[in-house]
């Protein structure tokens, strides 16, 4: 899957992130990248509205969780179990989101949903804009196994 295609999937299932301009930019086994611009995502004074930043923030940790199960040929439903915000300054230009996957935490989190067909992970992401950090996002994301055929799954 490209970027391109992850973008349109996004669009298409959650459609709010069509309305945040989201962008994926990049990703691979241990990371996300997923932008947004500033004009859609506003507030009354002119700086990105904080709901819009915590929803890239669970945005890019999800995306990457998804797109990382999908290589293992694992299909689940994910949902955000917890959310935290940390914002650090105003906002006032374009943002980009960098999800990394805790590479010490993924065998066990492998392991765990195989096992028993559900698992927790924590993933951080981090904001910036004007290359500055601006926002840091720790999410808890549960995962629930639907259906697998890990013959051929490998680990990160």
């Amino acid at each position: 899957m490209s970027p391109e295609e992850l973008t349109a999937y996004l669009h298409r299932h959650i459609p709010l992130t069509a309305a945040l301009g989201a962008r994926v930019m990049s990703f691979d086994s241990r990371q996300m990248e997923i932008a947004a611009p500033l004009a859609p995502n506003r507030n009354h004074r002119g700086t990105a509205f904080g709901g819009s930043l915590a929803t890239l923030g669970i945005l890019g940790g999800w995306s990457l969780l998804h797109t990382a199960l999908e290589r293992q040929n694992l299909v689940a439903k994910i949902v955000v179990q917890h959310s935290d915000c940390e914002f650090r300054e105003p906002v006032v230009a374009d943002f980009i989101a960098l999800s990394v996957l805790p590479e010490a935490e993924w065998p066990h989190f492998l392991a765990t949903l195989r096992r028993h067909r559900r698992a927790r992970i924590a993933i951080e992401t981090r904001i910036r804009a004007n290359g500055r950090a601006v926002v840091t996002h720790r999410g808890r994301y549960a995962a629930f196994l639907e259906s697998a055929d890990d013959s051929t799954a490998t680990e990160l």
